[in-house]
């Protein structure tokens, strides 16, 4: 599978997964989550999705809970609109990238005070 096809595959999962998350997953809270990205294993057999929350500690850890024990059934649904021989294993993993961007501008914002 070429590096271009890999991306768009990618790409359709994060989109098909945000799909499932924000229509047929009510039972759960899972409140303000977005899916920021998907990464593949060189084998396809496993995709690492990035999600981020806007919350406190206590909703994020929630939130993971959840995403776990939903984990079957989100790839069931997703599979269900993406046909590829093996659908690869999801593996849900928060994204801290924004957090992480904030602390560096606070950094530099006081720096630049100085």
């Amino acid at each position: 599978m070429s590096k271009l096809r890999a991306n768009r595959l990618a790409e359709q999962i994060k989109k098909e997964i945000s799909f499932v998350i924000s229509t047929k997953v009510k039972s759960y809270n899972l409140g303000f989550i977005t899916i920021t990205d998907v990464n593949m294993t060189a084998d396809y057999s496993q995709a690492k999705v990035y999600y981020t929350i806007y919350g406190n500690d206590k909703e994020k850890e929630n939130v993971k809970k959840s995403l776990s024990k939903l984990k079957g059934f989100i790839k069931t649904e997703v599979s269900k609109k993406i046909k590829i021989r093996k659908f690869p294993e999801l593996f849900f993993e928060y994204d801290n990238t924004y957090e992480y961007a904030q602390k560096i501008e606070n950094i530099l914002s006081d720096l630049s005070k100085n």
